[in-house]
């Protein structure tokens, strides 16, 4: 049996031994990833779950330890396995920050097409969240959003890195505002996607500060006055800006996230 015939029966029962050498590192290590993650989609590794040895999945596979330990060390990077000291790896309970730590992961990958599928997804969250927080903030949401702002406006020499969770932190108080508990950890969710997008995009890019603040005051304004549609009006105008300006950059190019040029 060759190591495709393998794969297409991994979910049939008891395995045999899975020959996956022979087709370089790279093309190796990603199909041990895939292997993995699809048992763990499954159910057949359920959260808890302590993981065979490396010995055992080293004689399973075929394969070499380094190319095993990368496959385990991206899992772990993501937050899909967890490893205490002294202990076995076990699958690990996916959250918010996991995905966070997924999505970037993915956009490196996959360029434009994740970035376009990304952006529709956050698009259709943030307009909902921005009108309803119009209508169901409170003075102390309010409050919030004003410091914020108050120390985004005072920053102007910050990293890209400081400033986008500023950025972000505004965001998701924004979602908080809505009174609806599920949308902050949706929006969470996509905040690794959101800050990595956001720290390349003003990058060696300073007026893109300036414009994202101004828009920052616009949609915080129309929320203060409980103003629902101007705040979806001014949140769609906001995102698709910053959108074009990632596509006009051209930092997403073959299907990688380049940095843009100083």
């Amino acid at each position: 049996m060759d190591a495709e015939t393998a794969l297409d029966s991994e979910d049939a029962g008891p395995r045999g031994r899975i020959v996956l050498s022979g087709r370089g590192d790279t093309s190796v290590t990603n199909r041990i990833f895939d292997i993995l993650v699809g048992r763990i989609q499954s159910g057949e590794w359920p959260i808890g779950f302590v993981i065979p040895s490396e010995r055992a999945m080293i004689e399973e596979f075929g394969v070499s330890r380094i190319a095993l330990r990368e496959s385990l060390s991206r899992l772990r990077a993501l937050g899909v396995l967890k490893i205490a000291h002294g202990k076995r790896t076990t699958v690990a309970r996916m959250d918010s920050s996991a995905l966070g730590r997924l999505f970037p992961l993915m956009l490196s990958l996959e360029g434009e097409q994740t970035f376009q599928d990304f952006f529709d997804a956050r698009l259709t969250m943030e307009l909902r969240t921005s009108y309803l927080a119009a209508r169901n903030r409170t003075d102390e949401n309010l409050a919030r959003m004003d410091a914020l702002l108050e120390q985004m406006a005072s920053g102007p020499s910050e990293t890209a890195q400081e400033w986008s969770r500023k950025d972000l932190a505004l965001h998701l108080e924004i979602a908080r505002a809505t009174q609806n508990r599920l949308f902050p950890p949706m929006l969470e969710a996509l905040s690794g996607f959101v800050f990595h997008v956001q720290q390349i995009g003003i990058n060696g890019y300073p007026n893109r500060r300036r414009i994202a603040l101004k828009a920052h005051f616009t949609i915080v304004e129309a929320i203060r006055y409980r103003d629902a549609a101007r705040a979806q009006s001014e949140m769609e105008a906001h995102l698709r800006s910053g959108a074009d300006h990632i596509a006009k950059t051209g930092i997403l190019s073959g299907g990688k996230v380049r940095p843009p040029e100083e």
